[in-house]
């Protein structure tokens, strides 16, 4: 018994020095992703807009879809506390409970709705705002020695409020050695790749091109891409690399926003 008990011992000592020591000796990776969500009203106010089952079966339909993406980090955009318009059923507990046991929000303001989900612990929660009701969410995961700076952002489009958070953004993104920011940056193509410029990688406009986010304008002009429509975006610091990035169709919010995945490689 006393021999069992010390080698349970010296298993639990070798696994936790094994993850104290993971930022120092391997990278980390991590299946992300973010979604304008358009509080599941294809970008209006209210939620779903059926009753009764068809809100039963959308709602099942956007569970399938999140759970089938088995991601690390699920950043979201324009969340609504409640799935539906009767608001019998709140959203986070019937999407993203099931899945995530750490579920982090900002403020809740009238359009925007800033969240992060991961089955990862983070710490200091912390909001830095833009303009006006535009905010990025914020929040520490610790790996080892290492912090990874975790974002949910979202940039006003209006003229005027848009440039200046912009400037901010890339001003908080570059006080930390690694970051993640996940979100609506509501920006031009140029705009995009001038996080890259600054030294960022990012995954909408990098390495593996360009993805149209801005789903309704383009369907409406009869394409599926278009110049200035990549307006959603993952930016990392330059020792993340990415990859496997997509912006599929999910046959949800598709007159709005689609999401933006990745896969995200640490290095240390």
């Amino acid at each position: 018994m006393k021999n069992k008990l010390i080698f349970s011992l010296v298993a639990l000592f070798c696994a936790l020095n094994a993850l104290g020591q993971l930022s120092d000796n391997m990278p980390l990776k991590l299946r992300v992703g973010v979604y304008n969500v358009g509080h599941f009203n294809q970008g209006s106010l209210g939620g779903f807009q059926r009753s009764g089952n068809h809100a039963k079966s959308e709602l099942m339909n956007w569970r399938e879809w999140i759970g089938k993406q088995s991601l690390d980090i699920f950043a979201v955009n324009e969340w609504n506390k409640h799935f539906d318009k009767d608001s019998t059923m709140i959203a986070t507990d019937e999407l993203l409970k099931p899945f995530y046991n750490n579920i982090y929000f900002g403020d809740r303001n009238r359009w925007i709705y800033n969240g992060i989900a991961t089955n990862y612990r983070l710490t200091n929660l912390r909001q830095k705002t833009w303009s006006d009701d535009y905010y990025a969410l914020i929040g520490d995961l610790k790996i080892g020695k290492k912090t990874i700076t975790i974002m949910s952002s979202h940039i006003p489009w209006q003229k005027g409020k848009h440039v200046p958070a912009l400037d901010s953004l890339l001003k908080e993104m570059k006080k930390y050695e690694y970051v993640i920011c996940l979100g609506d940056m509501n920006a031009s193509d140029e705009e995009q790749l001038r996080f890259q410029n600054e030294g960022f990688n990012i995954a909408n406009g990098g390495y593996m091109g360009w993805f149209g986010t801005a789903a309704g304008g383009n369907r409406a002009a009869g394409r599926r891409e278009g110049p200035n429509t990549n307006i959603d975006n993952i930016i990392t610091s330059k020792n993340i690399k990415i990859l496997n990035v997509s912006a599929p169709y999910t046959g949800l919010n598709d007159l709005d926003h689609l999401p933006i995945l990745a896969d995200l490689v640490i290095t240390w």
